[in-house]
């Protein structure tokens, strides 16, 4: 176990943080459509994705920690960053019409589970451009120690 610990860069624990942070924004867009009325059918694609990016974030880590830098790797850091910038854009095409009355016009303003919605719905698509800058940040770091 502490070998394979001793193979993994910092740069892969950037991923598996970066796969925390997307499930943490999963959890923010889950309770910000359990209000009445202001869900989005959008949701369950996002907590699909979010999975989808947490699994790819664990992969990351067996697979440099496994194989090294390499093809697969790669091709799992493209998937997770993917993974969260779609979990943006579903959120954001999830909770345009929330954010268009509350925040755009005087309709639902005061009304605060409405409120409480855009804000969360907000959070959240932070949250997941956060997961995802870290995510391509990480992408530009080698994921397993050189040996010297």
């Amino acid at each position: 176990m502490f070998d394979f610990l001793k193979k993994v860069s910092p740069a892969a624990y950037l991923f598996a943080g970066s796969a925390v942070i997307s499930l943490v924004a999963m959890i923010i867009a889950a309770v910000s459509c359990s209000s009445e009325g202001f869900g989005m059918k959008e949701l369950p694609i996002v907590i699909v994705l979010s999975v989808a990016a947490l699994i790819c974030g664990a992969a990351i880590v067996f697979a440099s920690g496994k194989f090294g830098d390499g093809i697969v790797s790669t091709v799992l850091v493209v998937a997770m960053t993917l993974a969260t910038i779609f979990c943006v854009y579903a959120m954001i095409t999830g909770k345009s019409d929330v954010f268009g009355t509350v925040l755009f016009s005087d309709l639902e303003k005061g009304y605060a589970p409405a409120e409480r919605a855009c804000n969360l719905g907000i959070a959240s698509i932070v949250v997941y451009l956060i997961a995802a800058v870290l995510t391509a940040a990480g992408g530009f770091f080698k994921l397993a120690k050189t040996d010297k």
